[in-house]
């Protein structure tokens, strides 16, 4: 006896790049693409386009938002901050336009709808922050993005990089995943209110450095091509305390244990470009906690993309926020 065919819905696919290439690609404005090659998945999965066959060619990046990861008007403020950028002269990935003039294209997946851009690649490599040069214009470029944002304004709604957004809902992410480790989760949780209250006071009249963040200042988000940085990736952006974008960065670098050594660097980079008031300083360590928070909250709401959270993960995580609680004492 023949067994029927079951047909089973899908949470998360890996598109045909062939299929991209033929169907998606020649929507957009690019001279005579001939490849796209799967490169990279994080939060979302990214293509590598190529195009013609001169080894001096621009190529081009296609992003494949993951279903339901961002709504379509998140995306638009992404592409809309990103045109603002670069028109105020920040060495940012731009977007590429559409043939009908559009950036954004829908495509429906086994998953459900899902959003494809287009943007230029960003020439040059991924700084190591091997020596205090490459944190130095590092921090340069960053300190740009602040500056040339300053005016930047959307009618597109997205997030706001406040502390519902990193600290209230990625606690709710954690939760089962540290539910077995009561002592753990006591101490997040004390240490997530102080964290926000110490930020709330502070920010009491509305005094802290406040406008359009990155919201992923890491490193890994922007290559050096000689001598300059050119961010890319934003997809974590939107309008926050840019003192949590300053704080990420020394986050990471605490992570590769090279804070001693790299943080007044990155710090003097960022103010040869722009000034960070003394009030904002204060708070970076808090901040580092909160992004620490953010993040490991980020990891559980995707564990089943991800498939690598365990008790080292979780004790990597603590201690770090550990840290950040004694320092702050």
């Amino acid at each position: 006896m023949t067994q029927p065919i079951l047909t089973i819905e899908a949470t998360y696919s890996t598109l045909s790049s062939s299929q991209l290439l033929a169907k998606v690609v020649p929507q957009y404005k690019i001279p005579n693409p001939v490849s796209c090659e799967f490169w990279h998945r994080g939060l979302n999965d990214t293509y590598r386009l190529s195009s013609g066959t001169d080894p001096d060619a621009d190529d081009f990046v296609l992003r494949v938002y993951r279903k339901s990861w961002r709504t379509r008007a998140a995306i638009e403020f992404e592409l809309e901050a990103l045109i603002y950028l670069h028109q105020k002269s920040a060495n940012v990935a731009i977007p590429v336009e559409r043939q009908d003039g559009g950036l954004l294209t829908s495509i429906l997946a086994p998953e459900g709808e899902r959003y494809v851009i287009v943007m230029q690649y960003a020439k040059g490599k991924i700084l190591r922050f091997d020596k205090a040069e490459d944190v130095i214009i590092f921090g340069q470029a960053a300190a740009n993005i602040h500056r040339c944002s300053a005016g930047f304004k959307s009618h597109h709604a997205r997030h706001k990089l406040g502390l519902k957004h990193l600290v209230d809902e990625p606690l709710i992410n954690i939760q089962p995943y540290i539910a077995h480790r009561l002592s753990d989760w006591q101490f997040l949780t004390e240490l997530a209110t102080r964290l926000s209250k110490l930020v709330q006071e502070t920010d009491a009249d509305n005094n802290l450095d406040y406008g359009f963040c990155h919201g992923d200042f890491h490193g890994e988000n922007a290559h050096e091509h000689n001598g300059q940085v050119t961010h890319f990736d934003f997809d974590c952006c939107g309008m926050g305390w840019r003192i949590y974008d300053l704080a990420t960065f020394k986050w990471v670098i605490r992570l590769l244990g090279k804070e001693d050594k790299l943080w007044d660097s990155f710090l003097d980079g960022y103010q040869s470009v722009r000034e960070i008031p003394d009030l904002d300083l204060g708070l970076v360590e808090a901040f580092v906690g909160i992004r620490d928070i953010w993040f490991f909250g980020l990891n559980t709401k995707n564990s089943l993309a991800q498939g690598w959270l365990n008790d080292g993960y979780i004790d990597l995580h603590m201690g770090l926020l550990k840290g950040v609680a004694e320092r702050l004492n």
